[in-house]
């Protein structure tokens, strides 16, 4: 699975570089080699590691946990077989903020068995840190794709301790799927306190020409309120980020939040102007045609690198407004 979605075979020089058929092919080997060595039936062992990547068949896995499962059955090899039921045991205790902090049970949570990069964020972590991969509910969009390992804040904490480069992400894969964004109170939190960062912000050309006040009123609302979602137009977007990007704004960021900032807007103007001439007749307008120009920039970023949309979760809630639990059907 390719960050675009795309299974294909790719020729590979070493275990790191397989891909699709020809890393999924590799894996049962190794499933095969491990159960010869303990002297389990194959298909016995490989209930264990369906049961660890959280899946009913092997073919539903993609790359991110095929290379994981391959990882983890090289150990247990080198180590003789010697403790590979636990092992091969999937963490089922996974301890997450209540209320509309709460993000849905992941499908697969583990210790990192070598160091890499976050999915959604672009941060390393680091060998025996936790990671994990996010569970895909049903009722979610196709043309979504899924995100790969993710570190801890990531998995489980971003929609209650929320960063101001949580809220861009939210904002960029909103955009990229979609026309709306939907941030909770806490996210609605940070957003006012960066837009009201500096007095300087609301003679900006862009917050003069949209004005943000009734923004910022919801923003407010929705903050005291700990509302579960609140919605944000394109238009309003679009200017949020203008805003954000003028002087009096970036002075205040870290390194890590302009670069997100700066691949943002860099992307935005991307598919506002295409200048890879992405054939609308064939992509259109609309996803398709974002994730393929992102796809073919000039000019690769953490956030092309990594790829989407990536669908990042709405609060669920009754007809009442009663929040509902994420994990409830």
């Amino acid at each position: 699975m390719t960050l675009f979605g795309t299974e294909e075979i790719i020729p590979c020089s070493s275990d790191a570089e397989l891909a699709g058929a020809e890393l999924r092919a590799r894996t049962t080997q190794e499933v095969d080699a491990l159960a010869a060595l303990v002297g389990e039936e194959t298909e016995k062992l490989l209930q264990r590691v369906l049961k660890l990547v959280n899946l009913p068949r092997l073919s539903y896995a993609d790359d991110h946990d095929l290379r994981e499962v391959l990882r983890e059955l090289r150990y247990c090899v080198q180590k003789d077989g010697r403790g590979y039921k636990v092992r091969l045991r999937r963490r089922t205790r996974v301890d997450r903020p209540e209320g509309i902090g709460r993000l849905p049970r992941p499908r697969w949570v583990k210790e990192a068995t070598e160091a890499g990069m976050c999915g959604l964020c672009g941060d390393t972590y680091r060998a025996g840190d936790a990671i994990g991969r996010a569970q895909r509910g049903p009722k979610v969009a196709a043309y979504y794709v899924q995100m790969g390992w993710l570190c801890w804040h990531c998995l489980v904490m971003r929609r209650q301790q929320p960063t101001r480069r949580d809220v861009l992400l939210r904002f960029f894969h909103g955009l990229f799927a979609h026309d709306g964004v939907g941030l909770n109170g806490h996210e609605c939190r940070v957003l006012l306190e960066w837009l009201t960062l500096d007095p300087v912000l609301t003679s900006s050309k862009p917050w003069t020409v949209d004005p943000l006040k009734n923004t910022l009123l919801r923003l407010h609302t929705s903050t005291v309120e700990g509302k579960p979602v609140t919605w944000l137009s394109p238009q309003t977007t679009h200017t949020i980020i203008a805003v954000l990007r003028e002087p009096a704004s970036v002075a205040h960021l870290t390194a890590e939040e302009t670069t997100v900032l700066s691949a943002f807007a860099q992307h935005l103007a991307e598919w506002e102007t295409n200048p890879e001439s992405v054939p609308h007749s064939r992509y259109g307008t609309g996803w398709r045609y974002r994730q393929r120009a992102l796809e073919l920039t000039s000019h690769p970023t953490v956030l092309s690198r990594l790829g989407g949309p990536f669908h990042l979760f709405q609060c669920k809630v009754t007809a009442l407004g009663r929040l509902r639990d994420p994990d409830e059907s």
